[in-house]
């Protein structure tokens, strides 16, 4: 593999966080560069670097079922552009919760963009729990016997240039029963909480748009 015509995009817009670290651990692998997009001023730029790429990793976390903003923004440029011709592609979502399903249709997006715009479509990474490694290495995951020599197997493919089945992370992440639910997802809320209160907002305040329709 040739490193030059690798293209890392890191979607997220933290630059040590899980999405980057990801990324960090492919391209200890690959080389490259990480290209953050958040802190790109031209997408057309961007756009560009994308046609000249032969392989194209994209890595992010999952908001609201998809990724942020600025990717989809991104993908619409790059579909109005066009000019693409047989790039392969390969993305990663993380999300929050514990679940595959609530995360999936960021790949989804991803290779619908893929189909249209004359790329290959070569799989991704679905990661459950994300957020609670908070950029911290792979092998902290709560779930790392099974995530880590599955996610290495992921890089492999990229590597060798072949596509990665869902089956990879599928069978790598079982659905957590009930309690663990409850205990994860007041873990999370207290994280949300305590940055919430680290950026001089008041969790309990009334919620703005609730306030606005009163």
């Amino acid at each position: 593999m040739n490193k030059s015509e690798l293209m890392l995009i890191c979607a997220s817009p933290r630059c040590k966080g899980t999405s980057a670290m990801l990324l960090e651990r492919i391209r200890a692998v690959t080389g490259g560069e990480i290209v953050f997009l958040s802190q790109k001023d031209s997408l057309d730029e961007l756009v560009l670097a994308m046609q000249q790429a032969a392989i194209i990793i994209i890595s992010g976390p999952c908001y609201v079922n998809t990724f942020p903003a600025g990717l989809i923004e991104l993908l619409e440029t790059a579909s109005q552009t066009g000019g693409f011709s047989g790039q392969k592609l390969y993305g990663i979502i993380n999300g929050g919760m514990p679940y595959i399903h609530t995360h999936r249709h960021g790949l989804t997006c991803l290779q619908l963009f893929a189909e249209q715009n004359h790329l290959l479509w070569q799989g991704g990474f679905v990661l459950g729990g994300g957020a609670m490694l908070d950029g911290k290495p792979l092998e902290k995951h709560m779930n790392r016997k099974k995530v880590v020599p599955a996610f290495d197997h992921f890089i492999q493919n990229i590597v060798e240039g072949n596509k990665s089945p869902d089956s990879l992370y599928e069978q790598a992440q079982s659905p957590p029963g009930k309690l663990v639910t409850r205990i994860f997802a007041k873990l999370l809320t207290s994280l949300v909480v305590k940055r919430l209160k680290k950026h001089g907002h008041d969790p309990e305040a009334p919620n703005w748009y609730l306030r606005e329709q009163g």
